[in-house]
């Protein structure tokens, strides 16, 4: 079946037909490679239409053979498959790029995606959303409880952000939000959508339970990613200096300037 031989057929498909279309051309040059140099290719992987359900990954080696004097060179290709490893190739980066407690992307996989962006020059924003009094929360209630309080606002991050957006889990109490294309207009609009969200439920709070809210800095992405998150952070120091459970936009007196690290001369004379 693999193999592509017909009923009764002795010979099957040519061997770089095997390889679904994207690839087809790929197999027929290594193929083309192992008879040149006479000797074995490396392994190459590729997908082959398999069975039923569907493409599955193998890895190929072509060895050339001498088929006699009257016959010239030909060639034996070994492939096994590889599905499995693939597949626990995919889990391991999932689970490495992840955040286990919210199903969030992580850290790791935030600013990696936020370099991309600005690398590319992607048009944008960042929003950082940072729990209030979390840490209280944690002392009153305890640990389980304060895992059971990210994983409501999770939810609710979800069910308040647009489709497009990037949820991402960068630290304890600290969420992000990619925004590709947006504003600062737009983003400071999702920003009060979270913002008023948290206030019904902390409206709705049963009475003992500690009511939170949550600051928010937001920034646009630019063309440098360290520059856009110390941005962020920045307006999120703004937002709780201002009494926490608000939006706020890094002002131009708090700018983080280009080269990483360093900081505008106004705010390096104000720390």
């Amino acid at each position: 079946e693999l193999c592509g031989a017909l009923p009764g057929a002795a010979i099957g498909l040519p061997l770089w037909e095997l390889a679904i279309p994207g690839q087809r051309e790929r197999l027929r040059r290594a193929f083309a490679a192992a008879l040149a140099q006479e000797q074995q290719s490396d392994w190459i992987e590729l997908a082959l239409p398999g069975a039923a359900s569907g493409p599955e990954w193998f890895e190929l080696r072509i060895d050339p053979v001498m088929l006699g004097p009257d016959h010239g060179l030909g060639a034996v290709c070994v492939a096994r498959s590889i599905e499995q490893r693939r597949r626990l190739e995919r889990e391991a980066f999932a689970a490495a790029m992840t955040d286990p407690l919210t199903g969030f992307t992580n850290r790791t996989a935030f600013t990696a995606m936020l370099a991309h962006l600005a690398d590319h020059a992607v048009p944008g924003c960042i929003a950082l959303v940072d729990l209030d009094r979390f840490r209280a929360f944690n002392l009153r209630h305890g640990h389980a409880a304060g895992d059971r309080l990210l994983v409501s606002f999770a939810r609710l991050l979800r069910q308040v952000t647009q489709p497009q957006h990037i949820l991402s889990r960068v630290d304890g109490e600290t969420f992000a939000v990619i925004m590709p294309g947006a504003g600062l207009g737009e983003a400071h609009a999702s920003g009060a959508a979270i913002t008023a969200a948290l206030a019904e439920v902390a409206l709705g709070a049963q009475q003992g339970e500690l009511p939170f809210s949550a600051s928010i800095g937001i920034a646009q992405i630019g063309q440098d990613a360290d520059v856009a998150l110390r941005t962020a952070e920045l307006a999120v120091t703004e937002a709780k200096a201002l009494g926490r459970a608000r939006v706020s936009a890094c002002p131009p007196r708090l700018r983080v300037l280009p080269r990483r690290g360093q900081l505008a001369p106004e705010l390096a004379s104000l720390s």
